[in-house]
């Protein structure tokens, strides 16, 4: 697997109810991702202080929907490319719409529609193509598996099949569950290249995250099913 972009947050040390300053990436781009404003700073849990869903083993980073975090350098997941995102939370709040991963381009985005019922999208462009997509996900209508977002562990893994026409966009559940396919639904704005510039948010510190993060992953490549799954186990592991 040719991961690029790795931020373990599960298994950090620190001082509890620290701000978040900095996190290194552990993929082939090892830039940090930064946050110099206090106030847009993430909260570090420690072991045994995490949210109550996980076991006291594991730590968290806390977030309340006006945090953000940028990469130093920007990571382009490039134009008619496979690529596969992973995000895993807990404590999740979907009151509004929430950006796990951004661009500084054209707003473009991945996350999570407000109410936990859909994954939304935006392209890197400014034309009607590229307008911000939901993929419901609370529903069989282009999947075998209705899921819709809540408070324990989550995870969502975004992968993009760019090997053949139409390009297909598959979203999977922590239990490797595909809960929506964007072939069906619309896939305009899917061939364009996609710039990753701040994760848990929107850089203006809205948007963001309500919840405690634990993981977000960034891989060049379309994962296969059996491989999400072992993802997702591996986050189940951590649950109370």
């Amino acid at each position: 697997m040719a991961r690029r972009i790795k931020t373990n947050f599960m298994f950090d040390g620190g001082s509890n109810n620290s701000k978040l300053a900095t996190k290194q990436s552990k993929g082939a781009n090892t830039n940090n991702f930064t946050q110099s404003t206090t106030d847009r700073k993430p909260t570090f849990k420690s072991k045994g202080n995490a949210h109550s869903s996980l076991k006291p083993i594991a730590s968290s980073t806390s977030c309340d929907g006006s945090n953000f975090m940028s990469l130093a350098s920007s990571e382009t997941l490039p134009q008619n490319s496979a690529y596969t995102i992973i995000c895993a939370w807990t404590n999740g709040d979907y009151t509004n719409d929430t950006w796990l991963v951004s661009s500084s381009s054209n707003d473009a985005h991945w996350g999570i529609k407000a109410g936990g019922g859909d994954v939304i999208y935006k392209a890197n462009g400014s034309k009607g193509a590229a307008a911000e997509r939901d993929y419901p996900t609370d529903s069989t209508a282009n999947s075998t598996t209705s899921h819709t977002f809540g408070s324990d562990v989550e995870m969502l893994a975004i992968v993009i099949d760019g090997t053949g026409v139409p390009t297909v966009a598959n979203l999977y559940n922590i239990d490797g569950n595909k809960i929506a396919d964007a072939v069906a639904v619309n896939t305009n704005g899917l061939t364009v290249s996609f710039p990753v510039d701040y994760i848990i948010g929107k850089s203006d510190g809205t948007l963001g995250l309500n919840g405690e993060l634990l993981d977000i992953a960034i891989y060049n490549e379309a994962l296969s099913v059996d491989i999400i799954t072992g993802h997702g186990n591996k986050y189940k592991q951590f649950k109370d």
